[in-house]
């Protein structure tokens, strides 16, 4: 059977399932790391109850940071230190994403603050004034953290080859 004999529908399921796969890991791992950010701080401030809106917004976080690595892995850019030591695909790719995904979280902020309020010049008004530079900076420092620790698992087992860091990790030694 020929690629072209494929029929649409099932060329679009096949591409799907290829972006799901890719989506699926960095989803899971900020999703546990995101929420136990969330958990931790709700012990810390006394807050023992898991509140539904703190893990919903840390659930949609994951999503969009999983979308966000997505995205940027498109870009050419991201693999522009694929050959040199370690340490400089994994700074570059950390701050990559987290730039990538600092500015998805302000579109997303914006778009809204837009629908919340009459237009988007009001709203971005309106977010600059209800802009929180602590909390921002705070979110961005565990993002980064996050990503350095996603990014160097990542780049160790590429390093490794496929399969050896599992067998690393879960094998005999």
């Amino acid at each position: 059977m020929s690629v072209d004999a494929v029929s649409w529908p099932a060329r679009a399921y096949r591409f799907w399932l290829h972006e799901i796969k890719l989506l699926l890991p960095p989803t899971i791992y900020f999703f546990f790391t995101f929420n136990l950010i969330v958990f931790t701080t709700n012990m810390l401030t006394r807050s023992y109850f898991i509140a539904l809106t703190h893990f919903l917004t840390a659930t949609a976080l994951a999503l969009l940071v999983g979308k966000a690595v997505l995205v940027a892995d498109k870009f050419r850019a991201i693999h522009r230190f694929q050959h040199a030591p370690l340490i400089k695909p994994i700074l570059y790719k950390t701050l990559f994403y987290g730039l990538v995904v600092m500015l998805f979280r302000v579109v997303e902020q914006l778009i809204h603050f837009s629908f919340s309020h009459d237009g988007f010049r009001v709203a971005l008004d309106h977010a600059v004034d209800a802009f929180a530079w602590r909390r921002f900076a705070a979110i961005q420092i565990w993002l980064f953290t996050c990503f350095l620790l996603y990014v160097a698992v990542l780049e160790i087992s590429r390093a490794l080859g496929p399969g050896k860091l599992r067998q690393l990790m879960f094998g005999p030694r």
